[in-house]
């Protein structure tokens, strides 16, 4: 894989539904970091309705796996680590998908971020 190949990361965390406001706020400095990293293309956070505890954390990035593992050894996840692994309630899960090659599987409708550049 090269590192011109576009995946996708999808992270799953369930926490107690009482710490997911300590959930967040433990991820918006890794989330303002990661959007910072040159190969990043795309970062949303979603949450389960239904669980509260249950988020969804879903990147992509033009590199390989392997440049994604050593993206996860950086600083700026010590702290969010220590912070939400007592939390946890589960395992995370955590899943690579290679995005389809070409343009025939992608859609973004314009304006559907309309406070983002």
């Amino acid at each position: 894989m090269s590192d011109s190949t576009q995946i996708s990361v999808h992270i799953k965390i369930t926490v107690d539904p009482a710490h997911a406001e300590t959930y967040l706020n433990a991820l918006k400095p890794v989330f303002t970091a990661v959007i910072a990293e040159p190969r990043n293309t795309f970062f949303e956070v979603y949450q389960d309705e239904q669980n509260p505890g249950v988020f969804k954390l879903v990147e992509n990035w033009t590199a390989s796996v392997e440049y994604m593992k050593e993206v996860l050894k950086k600083e700026y996840y010590e702290p969010y680590r220590a912070t939400i692994m007592p939390l946890l309630l589960k395992p995370l899960e955590v899943e690579f998908y290679t995005r389809m090659p070409g343009n025939e599987w992608v859609n973004v409708r314009a304006g559907i971020y309309p406070d983002r550049s």
